[in-house]
């Protein structure tokens, strides 16, 4: 281990380029712990090559040093100013995924597929941005699914919801019931987040929207 520590450090070039390898891994997998390890590296690998190679040898290292600390200012400027398809992608994952969404609704619900999923609205200066999607079950929701949403529809507001409650939650003024019905379609709505744990902003809000008998649902999230 120590010969390869130090095999590292006297070939000066492959410090640098592992650094540059994970700078690029954190344009791939959108993580930061990429880019403190490389930022990290590459300076410790300047600092080495100066005090034992010269500064030939450390001005070289140094060279690459601000190509990397350049990338990674370009990295930090896309997540302060994601593209349209960074934000899709990035919350589709979470609300568009089964696991998540029954955690959301506090009901189980078939397996499906997404056939549509569309970028409906953005501002960028304020993070404003609404996602609509399309899922199709695999198979319909069967009689007992909607029995059990009918219960839930007729459940009385608390006075003091659980904050880790599927069926309620703290609004702007009020506390709200998540689920509601009218004729033979019934919807979800969560608008707000105070301290909760389902969504992922105080701004956000999340819709869920099926006709009994339908094979498919109407998902909406976004951020106010």
């Amino acid at each position: 281990m120590k010969k390869l520590f130090s095999y590292c450090f006297d070939k000066w070039w492959i410090l640098p380029l592992f650094s540059a390898i994970l700078i690029g891994l954190s344009f791939i997998f959108d993580s930061i712990w990429f880019v403190i390890i490389s930022v990290l590296l590459v300076t410790v690998s300047v600092i080495y090559q100066f005090i034992k190679k010269g500064w030939k040898t450390g001005c070289l290292t140094g060279t690459i040093m601000l190509v990397i600390f350049g990338l990674s200012a370009v990295w930090f400027f896309l997540q302060l100013f994601p593209s349209p398809e960074k934000i899709h992608r990035k919350y589709s994952k979470h609300y568009e995924n089964r696991t998540e969404i029954q955690k959301i609704l506090g009901v189980e619900i078939p397996k499906f597929k997404v056939v549509d999923s569309q970028l409906k609205h953005l501002n960028e200066f304020d993070f404003e941005f609404e996602v609509q999607s399309t899922i199709e079950f695999n198979t319909p929701p069967d009689h007992n699914f909607y029995t059990m949403l009918d219960s839930i529809c007729t459940l009385p507001v608390p006075q003091e919801p659980n904050i880790n409650s599927s069926y309620f939650y703290y609004g702007l003024e009020n506390i709200y019931s998540c689920w509601s019905k009218d004729d033979n379609k019934y919807e979800y709505v969560r608008n707000t987040d105070f301290g909760e744990q389902f969504l992922h902003s105080k701004d956000a809000y999340f819709s869920f929207e099926i006709i009994k008998g339908s094979k498919t649902a109407l998902i909406k999230y976004g951020n106010y």
